[in-house]
């Protein structure tokens, strides 16, 4: 969401590993020979998914992050081009991006008393929330070119724009609004389907506030972690089954701010780690935070057998006090 972070200066995991970055001209990924399940045997990667309550990440890739990118949203197409969501009263705007560079290949401003949120692509069209304007935004792809802006039809039930992904198999749109609470929406009406879910960690026995940029990962839904209203933030990304919004598991990704410019490790909390963009066809994970330096492409991995814990989750996720 709008601001915030809680500094927590760790080591960077891992020594960046040599890959190919899998782009062509104009930025984008491209298609290439596919193994078996449609991962690439060029470049491809597995799964991301795996079975760990913690799991932790490697940098295979680094790439240029527009510096002066509030990031909110962050989404790839089918054909693999990377959009983005700037937030920021009188900046927001949505944006394809070179995946290589971090340059602009097509922008569409925001009115400048919108503050852009949450990005996903749903067929043809690109959908964007806004934080407190209680209103969405659709584009055409690729240009981008604006088709309208709409009222949100779950609020007052859903209180802002935060995150949202799309699970094109299922054709369910899911919304998170800065509580604790998951949205399934219908993806052409943006209406609930059904009543809000509540976003549920049983090993610690506590909701989860403040889910923010969400990505839908090989069947489950990924989400930052901006409790803003608890007084905190967190370099957790948290792992949600979308069946009853229960938490799978956690992924520790503490150190990439720590690799970000004095300016915003300085004010940690407004340039949080927030974004996140999986290129399915690939296996190909992606993330960067608001104004950072950088976009990473990263590989997911357990943790340690001793972080394998709630505990853990607790002392590093920066999760902040309970609601209500």
């Amino acid at each position: 969401m709008a601001s915030g972070g809680l500094f927590l200066l760790v080591c960077c995991c891992g020594a960046m590993l040599a890959a190919s970055s899998s782009s062509a001209a104009g930025g984008e990924l491209q298609p290439s020979e596919s193994g078996k399940g449609g991962r690439r045997k060029l470049g491809g990667e597995t799964s991301p998914i795996n079975d760990a309550y913690v799991s932790s990440y490697e940098i295979v890739n680094t790439f240029s992050h527009d510096i002066n990118s509030f990031t909110q949203g962050l989404t790839f197409d089918v054909h693999g081009n990377l959009y983005e969501s700037d937030g920021l009263y009188g900046k927001s705007m949505v944006r394809s991006v070179e995946v290589l560079t971090g340059n602009s290949k097509h922008k569409t401003a925001n009115e400048r008393s919108h503050f852009g949120e949450g990005l996903e692509v749903v067929g043809d069209r690109l959908v964007q929330l806004t934080w407190k304007e209680h209103t969405y935004h659709e584009y055409k792809l690729p240009s981008l070119e604006k088709l309208g802006s709409h009222p949100m039809p779950c609020y007052p039930d859903c209180k802002e724009g935060w995150g949202l992904a799309y699970d094109a198999h299922n054709a369910h749109l899911y919304l998170t609004d800065s509580t604790d609470k998951l949205f399934k929406l219908d993806p052409k009406t943006l209406k609930p389907t059904q009543p809000p879910m509540q976003i549920y960690d049983k090993k610690l026995g506590r909701a989860i506030n403040g889910v923010n940029e969400l990505e839908w990962v090989d069947g489950e839904l990924w989400g930052n972690v901006f409790p803003m209203y608890q007084g905190t933030a967190s370099e957790c990304i948290v792992r949600i089954n979308a069946t009853d919004a229960s938490v799978i598991g956690w992924i520790d990704m503490r150190g990439l701010l720590a690799l970000q410019r004095a300016a915003v490790r300085a004010a940690s909390r407004n340039y949080v780690l927030n974004g996140i963009a999986y290129h399915a066809s690939s296996g190909r994970l992606y993330v960067t935070g608001k104004q950072w330096d950088h976009m990473y492409q990263v590989r997911i991995k357990p943790a340690a057998s001793e972080e394998q814990t709630a505990k853990h989750v607790h002392d590093v996720c920066s999760l902040g006090r309970v609601s209500g």
